[in-house]
């Protein structure tokens, strides 16, 4: 189970442009040293904090009237020393229609209105089932956690295609863990096997059928690509943990890294993917926020920047999904993610079309998923 939390306010502005943009379905450059054993934001993705960071803050009237002092707005930075990659995405348009998925039952339907009410319980479990791909590893040469550059749903600050899976950077030939039990529906290349929106996208692939069905029946996989070696076989049966290859950068990638998918259904079909983020277990003590951003009206809000900022900083950033072409989980409807989080509390501001429109407070907790549903005036 997990907490909810509803709020819906008319706040204050600032706009935080983007500065950079790294990997298309790329990586990015190896993260800094860990300074804490076991903490990864100890060793953040510098790029998706950079991504958010940059531009000069400006005033809006708050719903009183009144403009919020500077000193309160998300800090901007003076100097921020980033090469720009400029990268030319050769990839094709995604598609315009996204495939339907069944929601799977809930005892009580959430709350879609937001109000500052008291904490309140969602009769729903988590589906955290896959493993981490990689060992945990506190010297940090190996890496366990997602680059935050290029989340699922989004864009990259507009320069690729929408990502339909999550990208974990490392060396050329470290090797892959399976993150689930199951077996093995695909192991090869794709060069005239479509797997993605074109051949050889991929370059290498392994795709695992879970061995528990979703709630409604349809299998699960876990899909891996540009790996530079296979081991496995089609129609070998493997555990969670079992090597199954190496990282590598075949097909479309911009450097060494794991693209990481789950999907649904149909193993084949690049429109059936699922945000790995409400699949992959939390590592002890962390947890994931999860929600989704609508206008008044309803509608999806996309490419907003999400502020999550903890009691220490630096603060940490995600992204509303990019359009409809991704879907959201069938169990939660949301439109964005942000796991790896540390438990405890956090103060969440939205901002789109360079206005802050939303700040509230979420408790993350430990293994599970907190849901906010923000809800612009």
């Amino acid at each position: 189970m997990r907490a909810l939390q509803s709020h819906t306010i008319i706040v204050w502005a600032a706009a935080l442009g983007a500065a950079l943009l790294l990997a298309g379905c790329g990586s990015q450059s190896a993260p800094p040293a860990a300074t804490g054993a076991h903490d990864p934001t100890a060793s953040p993705d510098i790029s998706s904090t950079l991504i958010a960071m940059q531009s000069a803050a400006t005033s809006v009237p708050t719903a009183a009237g009144a403009a919020l002092p500077a000193a309160t707005l998300p800090p901007v930075p003076t100097d921020v020393s980033v090469r720009l990659v400029d990268l030319v995405s050769t990839l094709p348009p995604t598609p315009t229609v996204a495939p339907v998925f069944t929601v799977y039952p809930t005892n009580t339907p959430r709350a879609v209105s937001a109000t500052l009410t008291p904490t309140v319980t969602l009769p729903r479990e988590d589906h955290y089932w896959f493993e981490r791909s990689f060992p945990r590893d506190p010297t940090n040469n190996i890496v366990d956690y997602l680059s935050r550059t290029y989340p699922y749903g989004s864009t990259g600050g507009g320069q690729y295609q929408v990502h339909h899976g999550v990208d974990i950077p490392n060396v050329l030939g470290t090797r892959i863990l399976a993150a689930n039990s199951g077996w093995v529906t695909y192991a090869g290349d794709d060069y005239t096997r479509k797997v993605g929106p074109q051949t050889d996208f991929y370059g290498n692939v392994v795709i695992i059928e879970n061995e528990q069905p979703a709630p409604n029946g349809e299998p699960v996989y876990t899909l891996y690509g540009h790996m530079s070696q296979i081991y496995v076989k089609a129609g070998q049966r493997i555990s969670a943990g079992t090597e199954i290859g190496e990282v590598g950068a075949e097909g479309v990638a911009l450097g060494s890294h794991l693209h990481l998918e789950v999907r649904i259904g149909d193993p084949f079909d690049y429109g059936s993917t699922l945000n790995p983020d409400l699949w992959v277990k939390p590592w002890e003590g962390f947890g994931t926020l999860a929600g989704k951003v609508t206008e008044n009206d309803g509608s999806l809000v996309y490419d907003a920047t999400i502020i999550i900022r903890g009691d220490t900083p630096p603060d940490t950033y995600t992204y509303t999904y990019s359009d409809d072409t991704v879907n959201p989980d069938p169990v939660y409807g949301e439109n964005f993610t942000r796991g790896d989080l540390p438990a405890g509390h956090y103060r969440i501001f939205v901002r789109a079309d360079g206005v802050v429109r939303f700040q509230g407070d979420a408790d993350v907790v430990s293994g599970q998923t907190t849901w906010l549903d923000i809800k612009f005036n």
